[in-house]
């Protein structure tokens, strides 16, 4: 059998015969074009042994779900009722949860599984990503298709979601995937990345998040400044005390503070 939604008039016509539309506001975009299939494909190949037990986050019509299956042992959890019922059909014994995959780490943790992929929805990959490698059995690999300009912040390591995420792993590009891939046709370019999950992270998260919470509020101010604005998520005095100790400099911005100061100021606390 092959995978049969590689034509837009096919996805359209299965959808209308659920009576069904694509749902803009759970951003659903269906990758169509083989050649990209193919190369993520590789890279989840070359990352992830064979036989691994792989949770698959958002796989709408199994575009990529379809071509690992004789590979992995696949869990799927797909929030839309019509594609987990489209899924179920063709895709039969893939086990399938129709659900919200921050309602399923909730509900199940993450932790029997070492492997995580998916295409993310822009509005939650933020919370995707940290539920992920805060649950997820370690040390670990996740591949995640994501918008490129929210990728390229987490390459960068000089903002507060890249120093929070580098706290549990290390991130890398493996390719771009341009909008033409995709059904509908989305306004903004996708980068594929590698997010390999540290066994423990480098310092405490609770710790590293408030500190970069009370850090990251007045971006253009020194870092003293933005700490004394706003709740004291951890005393001031505490902060400089410990601070002061590793030479962190007050008089800089947040983002020009390196990261592994914030995981040592955290470590301290």
């Amino acid at each position: 059998m092959e995978y049969p939604f590689l034509s837009k008039n096919k996805i359209i016509e299965t959808l209308k015969q659920h009576n069904a539309n694509i749902r803009k506001s759970l951003g659903q975009n269906f990758l169509i074009d083989p050649n990209y299939i193919k190369k993520i494909v590789s890279y989840i190949k070359e990352n992830i042994p064979e036989k691994s037990s792989i949770l698959e986050i958002g796989p709408g019509l199994g575009a990529i779900t379809f071509p690992l299956m004789p590979y992995y042992n696949l869990t799927l959890i797909e929030i839309d009722p019509v594609f987990y019922k489209i899924l179920k059909d063709y895709l039969n014994p893939i086990i399938i949860y129709n659900m919200d995959i921050l309602d399923y780490i909730d509900q199940f943790s993450l932790n029997e599984f070492s492997y995580v992929i998916g295409n993310l929805p822009y509005y939650i990959t933020t919370d995707i990503i940290i539920k992920t490698l805060k649950t997820i059995k370690k040390p670990s690999i996740c591949i995640f298709l994501v918008q490129k300009e929210y990728a390229e912040k987490l390459l960068e390591e000089n903002n507060s979601i890249s120093i929070y995420v580098h706290n549990f792993s290390r991130v890398s590009k493996c390719t771009n995937v341009p909008p033409n891939a995709f059904f509908p046709v989305p306004r903004v370019e996708s980068m594929l990345i590698k997010i390999e999950v540290f066994e423990k992270p480098q310092s405490n998260p609770d710790i590293l998040e408030k500190i970069l919470r009370m850090s990251f509020r007045s971006k253009r101010k020194k870092i003293l400044n933005s700490w004394q604005k706003g709740i004291e998520l951890i005393p001031v005095s505490l902060l400089k005390e410990k601070a002061n100790t590793i030479s962190f400099d007050f008089t800089k911005r947040a983002e020009e503070i390196s990261k592994e100061l914030y995981y040592k100021l955290a470590n301290l606390l």
